[in-house]
């Protein structure tokens, strides 16, 4: 007994001995193992790496995308998908069907084609026509797109908005030299030359303004209107009578921007002052032209003889209605003719070609260009 009792206990503390070293030393090298960590901390520093070289990628959109809350808008016809505000020349890019939405996001400056998002477009974007879609908010809120240095590169433009909100201020009488016109109907006044802008307002039949300018076309005119911007705005010009040339107003673009360099325009006939003095009958008649065979025309409205081809040369004198004029030369861009004018130092002066009726053809007449210069002849 006592032997196999004493076998008994060795054996115990032999097989206690080898066991509790070997599991302390076994979860010692887990715990602590120096490949372990450095296999978690390389993970997270590769992901970044291709991030920078990937953004460029993401901008061929503007930058203004982000910003601009889409306005909904449903389909009232099925219509083609174009890269460009524009049937011809665009590319078309697909099509929608009657009843789809939309989302707009901007608009072009005359309001007749509506900027959307277009997931199968290159850029995400495209355009549609404005007449197709029933915008489901107000289009005078949508931003204004543009292409100032590339067809490709839409840039948009904040919109119009009032300075303040509120009933209008009354019109200003016309001051003096107020160019004046009447009001045919009722008048929608925008704080932009188009439908695509805020509406300020409206304008009783019958009522005079004061015009201050217009779009090239003449299809808007800017009036002076107190609660406008920089105290004016716009109306159709389909709804005004003006009571004096509209060649004489500056001309502004669709963004209601003056434009800088607008080409050379007609001279409208002179208003005489009551109290003027009255041209002596020589200045008036056209002798006999020495060289018979030029050509000839018939003045329509009193206008100015000027010593240059444009409304801000010196004038010589007046033309009356019905004086005729013997044609020596014309302009490039058509807008003025030489004349023979026995009042000019050299004999000749210069009146706005929109005055004149043609007698006979002036296509063999010289060219000058826009300032008087002649040019070689043909």
């Amino acid at each position: 007994m006592k032997k196999i009792l004493l076998t008994t206990i060795a054996l115990s503390l032999f097989l206690a001995g080898c066991s509790m070293p070997g599991a302390t030393s076994a979860t010692a090298t887990e715990t602590a193992s120096p490949s372990a960590t450095a296999t978690l901390t390389l993970t997270p520093s590769e992901t970044p790496t291709p991030l920078p070289t990937e953004t460029p990628t993401i901008t061929p959109t503007p930058t203004i995308m982000p910003t601009i809350q889409p306005v909904t808008g449903i389909l009232i016809n099925n219509t083609n998908i174009r890269a460009r505000p524009s049937k011809g020349g665009s590319e078309r890019l697909g099509g929608l069907f009657y009843n789809q939405a939309v989302k707009v996001i901007g608009r072009n400056d005359r309001a007749n084609w509506f900027w959307i998002v277009y997931e199968d477009a290159p850029n995400g974007t495209a355009w549609i026509l404005a007449s197709a879609v029933n915008l489901q908010g107000e289009i005078g809120l949508l931003p204004i797109v543009i292409f100032p240095e590339d067809p490709d590169k839409p840039v948009a433009v904040a919109p119009l908005l009032p300075l303040s909100t509120g009933a209008p201020l009354p019109l200003n009488p016309p001051g003096p030299d107020a160019r004046i016109g009447v009001a045919v109907q009722l008048l929608n006044v925008r704080i932009g030359p188009g439908t695509g802008y805020l509406s300020l307002g409206t304008i009783p039949n019958g009522t005079t303004l004061s015009f201050t300018g217009r779009v090239d076309d003449d299809s808007w005119f800017q009036i002076e209107y107190p609660s406008g911007l920089d105290g004016r705005a716009w109306v159709s010009g389909d709804l005004v009578k003006l009571d004096f040339g509209r060649k004489l107003l500056p001309i502004y673009n669709f963004l209601a921007t003056p434009v800088t360099e607008a080409p050379a325009q007609p001279e409208e006939p002179a208003t005489v002052p009551e109290d003027a003095t009255p041209q002596p009958a020589t200045e008036t008649p056209i002798p006999p032209s020495a060289t018979p065979n030029l050509p000839s025309g018939i003045v329509t409205a009193q206008i100015n003889v000027r010593s240059g081809p444009a409304s801000s040369y010196e004038s010589f004198g007046l033309l009356n209605p019905n004086d005729r004029v013997i044609i020596t030369g014309k302009t490039l861009n058509g807008n003025w003719l030489q004349i023979e004018y026995a009042s000019a130092p050299d004999g000749r002066g210069w009146v706005a070609f929109a005055y004149v009726t043609l007698n006979s053809d002036i296509s063999k007449v010289p060219f000058f260009d826009n300032q008087g210069t002649p040019m070689p002849q043909p």
